[in-house]
C-alpha cells in the first residue's frame, strides 16, 4: 500500500492517505487541491478513537458538493458505483452546489496511525443503506437526498429506477 503522509507532526500518530485504492484516493484524483484543505483542517485537531468523522466549515467556498436534496420533480435512479457492492441514489440533470464545508473520515490502523479513508466537500451524511457504516438514519436521509448524476463512475448494467433498499 502506498501511504501519502498528510501529517507526521504528532508524537502519537501519523496521518496518511492511500491514494491508490481508498475512496479518499478516488475522490482526490478528481480534486487534488482538497489535499491542502485536509492538511489545513487536521493541523489543529487531536484525534482519538477507532473511527473519526470531522465536518468543518472552512470559512470560505472550497468547491462543490455532489449531494443534493431532492423532491418529487427530480428524476431518480440507482446504480452501483465502480468497485462498490452498495447501490447509490442519483438525481438526473442536477448540478453540484457550492459549499464551504469539508468532511474527512479517518480510521486508526493497527500501528495506531490514522488513515484518511474518505473525504468530500459538503456536510457529513449517513452511509447508503447496505453499507457497513449505515445508520438508523440512512434510509430516511437517502429518500430525500441524492448524488448528482456524474458524481461517481458507475457500473452501467446496474442502473435501475427501482429502489434496492
Amino acid at each position: 500500500m502506498y501511504r501519502f503522509i498528510i501529517d507526521e507532526t504528532k508524537d502519537e500518530y501519523d496521518i496518511y492517505i492511500n491514494l491508490i485504492s481508498s475512496l479518499a484516493g478516488v475522490y482526490l484524483s478528481r480534486r487534488p487541491y482538497v489535499i491542502a484543505l485536509i492538511k489545513e483542517l487536521l493541523s489543529n485537531k487531536e484525534l482519538s478513537g477507532k473511527r473519526v468523522v470531522i465536518e468543518q466549515d472552512m470559512g470560505r467556498d472550497i468547491g462543490t458538493t455532489d449531494v443534493v436534496s431532492t423532491n418529487i420533480k427530480d428524476t431518480i435512479y440507482y446504480a452501483l458505483p465502480l468497485k462498490s457492492k452498495v447501490f447509490s441514489r442519483f438525481a438526473k440533470n442536477r448540478r453540484p452546489k457550492v459549499s464551504s464545508t469539508l468532511t474527512v473520515v479517518l480510521n486508526r490502523d493497527t500501528d495506531n496511525n490514522y488513515e484518511v479513508t474518505n473525504v468530500w466537500i459538503g456536510a457529513d451524511y449517513p452511509a447508503f443503506p447496505g453499507d457497513e457504516h449505515a445508520t438508523a438514519e440512512s434510509r430516511e436521509y437517502w429518500k430525500t437526498h441524492a448524488l448528482v448524476q456524474d458524481a461517481l463512475l458507475i457500473q452501467s448494467k446496474s442502473i435501475t429506477k427501482l429502489c434496492p433498499y
